[in-house]
């Protein structure tokens, strides 16, 4: 299935997506999860940098270099 053009859902799927969203986080069971036990491959913020160019991130914005006569 690709990304840009996705199937659309069956009311029996958007129905249990739904029935699974409207559940309580304590009525769901992650027993069958195996834990997670080798960190040896993650990275701490990986997923979690500020966009450039945007004025509530930390980074500062491009500035236009200054042209050579």
């Amino acid at each position: 299935m690709k990304k840009a053009n996705p199937k659309p859902l069956t009311p029996k799927l958007r129905a249990e997506l739904k029935a699974l969203a409207d559940m309580p986080d304590s009525e769901i069971d992650t027993t069958e999860m195996p834990p997670i036990t080798d960190y040896r491959l993650a990275v701490r913020g990986a997923e979690a940098r500020p966009r450039r160019n945007c004025p509530d991130s930390s980074t500062p914005k491009e500035t236009a270099k200054p042209q050579l006569r």
